[in-house]
């Protein structure tokens, strides 16, 4: 007698018939069949997939069905997730991540001392697993995931490109727009972080330097009335002179990079690439037009969350208009609000959305030993001590995504500012004043994610509470990006 489910077709070719588990959830059953009755008809196809949809299991079909195809996402943590669920799948990592048991070292290490990489016929224990992956991974058209960069380094192109997180595509190809200027070559200020700062120093600097190429094109941005990009001073990773070979530094950079990306080169989908697909819980047709694909033929399908609404409710307290330059006002109205919160939330854990500058003036406001305070340096530290803890309350800086806290991880947080853009940037303000529509997009891409942060799968249960009335305007203006199962959080918090 036959085993197969009454779901799956008698065809090999049929796209469920490739789904990794017994049973798909009918939200998941219902987008594969879709993209499957659609495949033919348009070339970027965007998965609108909220938290607990079950994207891994998704993006295991896609690759099962095709077989030439390529997953990628943002993060290690994500590739890492992925291969503990679906371990057999083909992958390749940075080679400092590979490590050499013979050596006892980094593969990246090996390499750079012995100019190949190492095998039993030069002595060796194994042959090394890192040159077969990438042998593996450059020269097979099979399946494999990685992350954003090994894709895009190593150009491991297949006919379907899968991104995990899409939304972050965007931050990838600014990247390899960008220019560094290292403060190891030029010795700029210690105390130089304003485009103010940074143009004063250029305008000191000898003629000789001035005609550097970067620095030429530095002062072009500085000076230039359409503003077009972000200057940001900030750490990269240098590979370079006075390091060891295989193993880079943070190094103390500036980094300028456009806002508009829409006419960049198809970095991510060259001509070898036929089928996009892009998953994420906020992806909009904002960002297909930021990504340069809107001229393609383009379809979205919004899948249900498996959370029910009233599980997951998202509250508008209204507490005030968070505006910087009412900060003096606002911060202490804050404080008593958010204090008002942990303590009804007694016994558990939770994480408050602020920003760096907010989150230090707080600190000498509010006294509540549940509170948990970190700064840039310690970081990670003070959020894994948090996850350790039993209740806990960490006031967060810069986690409106990458933070997971499912069950008692995380039964509320606080989003106290809307996270929009700063307009301080003048390539910001310009691109706003263009296009009003990508400035509100911004903030409410980030606003979703952070919402994300508790309430992780099916059975959990977790509120967001967001105190900036500010929000109001946003939700408004920006209605028509509001993925369903988002507005469905938002009325079963009213």
């Amino acid at each position: 007698m036959s085993t197969r489910k009454p779901w799956q077709s008698q065809t090999r070719n049929d796209i469920l018939s490739h789904f990794p588990y017994k049973t798909p959830r009918p939200g998941q059953e219902a987008i594969l069949r879709t993209l499957e009755e659609l495949y033919d008809q348009y070339d970027v196809f965007v998965i609108v997939g909220p938290t607990a949809f079950g994207k891994s299991s998704l993006i295991k079909t896609l690759m099962n069905w095709k077989y030439s195809a390529s997953s990628i996402a943002p993060t290690n943590q994500l590739v890492d997730q992925f291969l503990g669920e679906f371990p057999d799948t083909p992958t390749l990592s940075r080679l400092d991540r590979y490590h050499c048991p013979t050596w006892n070292r980094p593969c990246s290490v090996t390499r750079g001392k012995l100019k190949s990489f190492c095998s039993t016929k030069r002595g060796c224990e194994t042959d090394c697993v890192a040159s077969a992956d990438l042998a593996r991974s450059r020269y097979r058209r099979g399946p494999g995931i990685y992350n954003y960069h090994i894709y895009h380094a190593h150009r491991l192109y297949r006919d379907i490109l899968i991104a995990d997180e899409a939304h972050n595509l965007e931050r990838l190809i600014q990247d390899q727009l960008s220019t560094l200027i290292w403060r190891h070559d030029y010795k700029y200020p210690d105390n130089m972080h304003t485009n103010e700062q940074v143009l004063r120093w250029v305008e000191s600097l000898s003629p000789r330097l001035q005609e550097h190429k970067k620095i030429k094109l530095l002062h072009e941005v500085l000076t230039s009335e359409k503003p077009t990009h972000v200057i940001k001073r900030g750490t990269e990773l240098f590979n370079g002179k006075g390091t060891a070979r295989g193993v880079p530094e943070e190094r103390d950079c500036l980094k300028f990079y456009p806002v508009d990306i829409s006419e960049a080169p198809a970095y991510l989908w060259p001509r070898e690439v036929s089928k996009v697909i892009l998953l994420s819980a906020t992806i909009s047709p904002v960002d297909i037009t930021e990504l340069g694909l809107s001229q393609r033929r383009v379809v979205y399908l919004q899948a249900e969350s498996p959370i029910p609404a009233e599980r997951r409710p998202v509250t508008l307290l209204n507490t005030a208009a968070v505006v910087y330059k009412d900060m003096d006002t606002v911060l202490p109205q804050l404080a008593v609000e958010i204090d008002n919160i942990v303590n009804y939330h007694a016994g558990e854990k939770g994480l408050i959305h602020v920003t760096y500058s907010m989150s230090k003036r707080l600190e000498s406001l509010m006294t509540n030993p549940r509170l948990m305070f970190h700064n840039k340096d310690n970081k990670q530290q003070v959020y894994d001590d948090f996850r350790k803890s039993k209740d806990r309350v960490l006031i967060a800086c810069g986690m409106y995504e990458g933070v997971d806290l499912p069950d008692d991880f995380g039964r509320f947080q606080v989003i106290a500012k809307t996270p929009w853009k700063s307009l301080a940037d003048p390539a910001i303000y310009y691109k706003s004043k263009q296009d009003e529509e990508w400035y509100n997009w911004q903030a409410l891409r980030d606003l979703i994610q952070a919402c994300g942060r508790v309430c992780r799968h099916e059975k959990d249960r977790g509120v967001t509470y967001i105190l900036d009335s500010t929000v109001n305007k946003l939700l408004q203006s920006a209605s028509h990006l509001i993925p369903q199962w988002f507005q469905d959080a938002l009325e079963a918090g009213k």
